[in-house]
């Protein structure tokens, strides 16, 4: 029962942001060695586990309260190791049937149609125009998405607080609280702190902007001090968010794929709730990079993530430096033997590179372009890129170059070591 309650916060914690780790006592009774406990049982020995832990001198588990919890690991997702892969963690665990892809694809759906939202508002499409009655509006897609039951609660949450802000700039306060009352159901269950500072920040500005008096002040008030408290309960969701993507990159780096997409899954998702688009756009091009690497299977949902990645940039004008997109498309143009377009892209890539001085991007495509030689080109063309590309990352100071040599190395056996001797 240890053992389950103990595998259970770490799965938590390694597979979901800080805020979202916590664990509750119905979680804890539906595990394989509690079923049939009742609360005050359940209650009971996880108030035991946490003495015994406090008497060792470990302070390895957080609760908000020792006999009613929730509970969550004090340990950072790149201390947690599995000796099995994860699903058949949560099978053992008996969570049900857990489809990553399938959570993958409901964060996918909801990234195109919320960032799509955002361009609508820049553009000043914000609800029906009456001389247009059939074109796109941003409180409609919005609103969509808050009422589609098949997203998360937090993502429904952040689309109807988008819309509230919608209402906002169109003046229409009243109509901006109502639709933030209406929401209690869904704040409910809804346990991430930062989506829920800024719940309460929203309705104290409707309060603040609709009315005068005492009433209003008072009700401003208590939305200001609800907000706050689970501001400073929540940390900085940005810095989080940052720290995710860290997390991701560096498990990438140790080919720890599967992993590394869940945690910027995470960094995506807490981009969207802050609204910082620079990130979400490059957040898009990471999880298709990764994706990519997970195998030729996967090939057609890493080109959605990319293609995400490149719209929303386009979308927003920014992202104008980053490559990396076209750049990991081309590559599976090569794969799957498309010379043409792989060329075109190639060649996108490399002049938003070299406008933007990204040294380390234009570096990249000259690798990418030693694969496009190898199978569509020639021998000589082939070790003159990997040399180019070699010569530019040992040219950057503080730069780890020899892992981009030994992933040289391993991609072009019997070209590198020419490449390496004209350097």
């Amino acid at each position: 029962m240890r053992f389950e309650w103990l595998a259970l916060l770490a799965l938590k914690r390694l597979t979901l942001s800080g805020e979202q780790a916590w664990v509750n006592l119905a979680e804890i009774a539906r595990l394989p060695s509690w079923r049939g406990k009742n609360k005050h049982s359940v209650t009971t020995n996880i108030g035991r586990y946490l003495q015994s832990l406090e008497r060792t001198g470990l302070n390895l588990v957080s609760a908000e309260a020792n006999w009613a919890g929730p509970y969550r690991l004090n340990v950072g997702a790149l201390s947690i190791k599995f000796d099995i892969p994860l699903a058949e963690v949560m099978k053992r665990l008996r969570l049900g049937a857990v489809r990553p892809t399938l959570e993958r694809e409901m964060l996918y759906r909801f990234a195109i149609s919320y960032a799509r939202s955002q361009w609508l508002v820049s553009q000043g499409k914000l609800v029906v125009n009456r001389k247009r009655e059939h074109g796109e509006n941003a409180y409609y897609r919005l609103m969509t998405l808050a009422d589609d039951e098949s997203l998360s609660p937090q993502l429904r949450l952040a689309a109807r607080l988008a819309a509230v802000q919608v209402l906002f700039r169109l003046g229409r306060f009243g109509a901006a609280r109502r639709t933030l009352l209406g929401d209690r159901a869904l704040l409910r269950v809804v346990e991430d702190r930062a989506l829920r500072a800024q719940y309460y920040l929203a309705l104290a500005w409707s309060y603040q902007r609709g009315a005068s008096g005492v009433a209003s002040d008072r009700a401003v008030e208590a939305a200001i001090s609800k907000a706050t408290g689970y501001a400073e309960a929540s940390g900085d969701r940005a810095t989080l968010g940052l720290v995710a993507r860290r997390i991701g990159g560096y498990l990438t780096k140790k080919g720890l794929h599967t992993e590394a997409v869940n945690q910027m899954l995470q960094a995506l998702e807490t981009s969207l709730i802050t609204g910082n688009y620079e990130m979400v756009q490059a957040s898009c091009g990471n999880i298709g990079s990764v994706i990519h690497r997970l195998g030729p299977d996967h090939y057609p949902e890493a080109r959605r993530w990319l293609l995400l990645g490149i719209a929303i940039a386009r979308w927003m004008r920014i992202g104008r430096d980053d490559a990396h997109g076209e750049m990991i498309l081309g590559k599976i143009l090569i794969e799957i033997g498309k010379p043409a377009r792989a060329q075109w892209l190639l060649r996108r890539a490399e002049r938003i590179a070299e406008s933007s001085g990204n040294q380390v991007g234009i570096g990249d495509v000259k690798m990418v372009w030693a694969f496009w030689h190898r199978r569509f080109g020639t021998r000589a063309d082939e070790k003159q890129a990997l040399a180019s590309a070699a010569r530019l990352f040992r040219s950057l100071k503080n730069f780890d170059h020899k892992q981009k040599e030994r992933y040289m190395r391993r991609e072009f056996p019997e070209t590198w070591p020419d490449a390496l001797s004209t350097i």
